[in-house]
């Protein structure tokens, strides 16, 4: 369980599957280094016997850091065997805070994908998980060929009780890993605890 800091909720959450983001202040080296060195050690990976994973693991590392900020529970999607650079964003406002339909799908261009999916929860009310995703492109090679673009995949989860809203947001390339994120989503929510819930 984490109670991520400040925030007025908490959150039980599989520490096989995911890792959390820790709030490192930018001008504290020496800490985020330490929080990379768990990280490659939770993937069982030396820098010296594997440089190359060793550095795609500390440069997804050192990204899911830069986007940790106070105000929400940030992990890291890192299940065991299989690389991920899932980021996962979970926040919990009042229910008259919430955003509308048109703000959810504020980010949703013609070059996006849109997939709209009804959702009812036993724990946390009613919503919606609307997943879409965005090419970006790569650029041109010297000689002028276009390259391959990317493919940047998001998901947003939205659920309303009446008194309280659960927005989360998952945000990602390496899309293998959304599909077994998607197993691991309805226990996800089950852990979230609102203020004032009854921990059964």
């Amino acid at each position: 369980m984490t109670d991520q800091g400040q925030l007025p909720w908490e959150l039980d959450y599989d520490a096989a599957q995911f890792v959390e983001i820790p709030y490192v202040d930018a001008t504290d080296a020496e800490g985020a280094d330490v929080w990379i060195g768990t990280v490659l050690d939770r993937y069982g990976i030396r820098p010296d016997a594997a440089p190359g994973p060793a550095e795609q693991i500390a440069a997804t590392a050192r990204m899911m850091l830069g986007n940790a900020r106070p105000g929400a529970a940030r992990l890291w999607f890192a299940p065991p065997g299989i690389y991920s650079d899932l980021l996962v964003s979970i926040a919990v406002e009042s229910s008259a805070d919430r955003p509308d339909t048109e703000e959810l799908f504020a980010g949703a261009t013609s070059s996006t994908a849109v997939d709209v999916t009804p959702l009812r929860t036993e724990t946390h009310g009613a919503g919606y998980i609307v997943r879409w995703g965005v090419f970006l492109e790569d650029g041109t090679e010297e000689d002028g060929a276009e390259q391959d673009g990317t493919l940047v995949a998001q998901w947003t989860v939205l659920l309303n009780d009446g008194t309280w809203t659960i927005l989360m947001d998952v945000l990602g390339t390496t899309l293998p890993a959304f599909l077994l994120f998607e197993q691991q989503l309805p226990q996800l929510i089950v852990g979230v605890r609102v203020p004032g819930a009854v921990v059964r």
